[in-house]
């Protein structure tokens, strides 16, 4: 095996991994009859996934070839493609249950930052929660430097100061966060959060017994 080869399976291993992770944070998450908004969805394997737990999806992706190829390959009764710029769109429904956003908030320019937070609170309410999978920016960092061959265009890193401090801007509180790799121990952070109002609630009703 040479070392091309031997690149592509520990990337198969990655994103294999990876996914699995993924998956099992999402089955804490998603319920059925949810209502979820997947950022940035590409080819649509989360955004099915999530449909066969039973929650309705739309999955909205700026490329055209991505949302065609999702919706020959990971098409389901329960999901709506779209194409879109997830920093600029309008969509009828007012609010989810979910908002996703999988391995894509780095590969947005920080000026388009503000507009995604924008949308994220305005499709939000009180128990909307939100699922954010980014890559950790110790390993990006190290990669800018070391590799930056095999990032993309656009590979930001954001450290979790400025996770939390973005979404603390629109009211959610984080309420958990996993730090994971493959063959190391530091290559990808998943957050999940919540309206501040909703943990406040929950400390009340728990102190009201």
């Amino acid at each position: 095996m040479d070392n091309k080869q031997k690149y592509i399976v520990a990337l198969c291993d990655i994103l294999g991994f990876a996914k699995f992770v993924r998956e099992k944070d999402l089955d804490d998450i998603i319920k059925e009859e949810m209502n979820v908004l997947d950022l940035g969805c590409g080819t649509g394997i989360t955004t099915k996934y999530i449909a066969e737990l039973g929650a309705k999806v739309i999955g909205i992706d700026i490329s055209p070839k991505l949302i065609q190829f999702a919706k020959e390959n990971s098409d389901h009764q329960n999901i709506k493609y779209r194409i879109g710029d997830i920093t600029d769109f309008t969509l009828d429904k007012k609010y989810f249950d979910v908002i996703c956003l999988i391995d894509i908030m780095e590969h947005i320019p920080r000026a388009g930052i503000p507009r995604l937070i924008e949308n994220i609170e305005r499709y939000s309410y009180n128990d909307t929660i939100i699922y954010l999978n980014i890559p950790d920016a110790r390993f990006q960092f190290w990669m800018r430097e070391k590799l930056p061959g095999r990032l993309q265009i656009i590979d930001e890193a954001y450290s979790m100061t400025e996770i939390l401090d973005l979404l603390n801007s629109i009211n959610f509180e984080i309420i958990k966060i996993k730090i994971y790799g493959i063959d190391l121990p530091v290559q990808y952070v998943s957050y999940i959060f919540v309206r501040k109002d909703t943990i406040i609630y929950n400390y009340k009703r728990y102190f009201r017994r």
